[in-house]
């Protein structure tokens, strides 16, 4: 998280409010990841993802409509919508019913942990890619917090590595008063 602060910090664009915006998303994601691991590998019932999808989705309308009539001025919102917008606005649910389905089958293979240090990956890859694509500066700090995000990510794996190693070499000896099969 250190790398990705650093990567943002010097932005043009950047401001306090977007900042904590941002660290209060990944704070939730991560939450997310945990319970939605949780749910998926349940002992007494398994979700599918498809059923995390459809939940979540339920949850989140009934967030958000209460939500669009505090926060929006529907006069001017109203004036504003034409079949384009109308069209991004289809095109943007349906890339992210398929962004969070994925994701849902994913959880279900890896660990809250491991899909959390992935997806920081991805918002370091992101940030690089609209360097690349808007033509903003890179900075020394930029470039520093992508080298400590590349190398978080390299130590997670290493240690991931060092404790499934450990894991195997302690099952392999048998227990104080067991003999081992020869």
């Amino acid at each position: 998280m250190s790398g990705l602060a650093l990567c943002s910090a010097y932005e043009l664009s950047f401001n306090i409010k977007g900042f904590i915006a941002a660290l209060a998303t990944n704070l939730t994601e991560c939450l997310q990841n945990v319970y939605s691991k949780v749910l998926i590998s349940g002992d007494k019932y398994r979700y599918t993802p498809a059923e995390l999808q459809f939940y979540t989705s339920l949850s989140s309308i009934a967030v958000q409509i209460p939500a669009c009539f505090f926060m929006i001025d529907m006069d001017s919102a109203s004036k504003t919508f034409d079949i384009t917008m109308i069209s991004a606005y289809i095109i943007n649910g349906i890339c992210f019913h398929f962004q969070s389905i994925s994701a849902y089958v994913l959880m279900s293979y890896i660990s809250p942990v491991t899909h959390s240090v992935a997806n920081t990956v991805k918002r370091a890859f992101l940030i690089w890619i609209s360097v690349i694509l808007f033509g903003n500066p890179v900075t020394f700090l930029s470039g520093l917090g992508t080298v400590i995000v590349t190398i978080g990510v390299l130590l997670y794996t290493k240690a991931k590595e060092v404790d499934h190693n450990r894991r195997e070499h302690i099952q392999s000896y048998p227990r104080v008063g067991e003999t081992k099969d020869v």
